[in-house]
């Protein structure tokens, strides 16, 4: 994990809206990666937790599988996931189990990160949303696999269709891997559609619609508009193969 300083941003729900303060006033510890295959394994051999009804995104049109769970997030025709590629097919109760058995296993304060934490990671000190495409970069625009960033089709360039490893590629000014991409990640926070009320200080915002939860950052399959201030509500129980999570680690005081 790193430590995360503390620090003020501003943010907005899309680029040109209204932009509302937001000071961390604590740092934080992050993860480096994405929550593994293999980590989350460990997890489901440890308590017995089954999953089912994973959604397997498909340029098609988007297909439940009643009987597939992170475990087979892809046609095996298609892709096999090796250890260290991010779980997938991760619901958020799914989630917040697993944060929930890592603290009772280390004795730790280990949680979800909060929607304001989450961005702020993600941005590592840069006052834009969007971190990685504002300057032209076709390599950049290859690893991403972003499809129409530069007026032409890159998917698949950098040689992975679907999930790659974690930390395949650079990691951010904070030290974190695949903020932008790779897998969709789960946070803390009731869907809102709009920062107005949101807290100030970086805590999750726990009113609004509950029965949806928030989460952040590109995925295997986005486009150039998924940026550090994407977000989407997605419905509690849901899974997909296109969403997993990251952890964070409260600090003392």
């Amino acid at each position: 994990m790193v430590v995360i300083p503390a620090g003020r941003m501003t943010r907005s729900t899309k680029l040109g809206d209204t932009e509302y303060p937001v000071e961390l006033r604590h740092p934080f510890a992050m993860s480096k990666y994405e929550v593994t295959w293999a980590e989350f394994d460990a997890f489901v051999k440890a308590t017995g937790r089954k999953g089912n009804n994973c959604i397997w995104f498909s340029m098609a049109g988007d297909r439940k599988q009643p009987d597939k769970n992170w475990d087979e997030a892809f046609d095996p025709a298609i892709h096999i996931q090796e250890e260290n590629e991010p779980v997938l097919c991760v619901s958020f109760e799914d989630a917040e189990a697993y944060v929930a058995w890592l603290r009772e296993k280390t004795g730790e304060p280990y949680r979800l990160p909060t929607e304001a934490e989450w961005e702020y990671a993600a941005r590592a000190g840069s006052p834009n949303d969007a971190t990685w495409w504002r300057t032209f970069n076709m390599p950049r625009f290859e690893m991403a696999m972003c499809n129409d960033c530069v007026g032409q089709d890159t998917m698949g360039r950098d040689d992975w269709l679907f999930t790659m490893p974690v930390g395949t590629y650079s990691a951010n000014a904070f030290g974190l891997y695949d903020m932008p991409g790779n897998a969709g990640e789960w946070v803390e926070d009731c869907y809102n559609p709009t920062f107005a009320t949101a807290p100030r200080d970086g805590t999750a915002w726990l009113d609004g619609d509950c029965n949806r939860w928030v989460v952040r950052g590109g995925r295997w399959h986005d486009e150039r508009h998924y940026l550090a201030a994407y977000r989407e509500p997605s419905p509690v129980g849901d899974s997909n193969n296109d969403t997993g999570s990251r952890i964070v680690r409260s600090l003392p005081e």
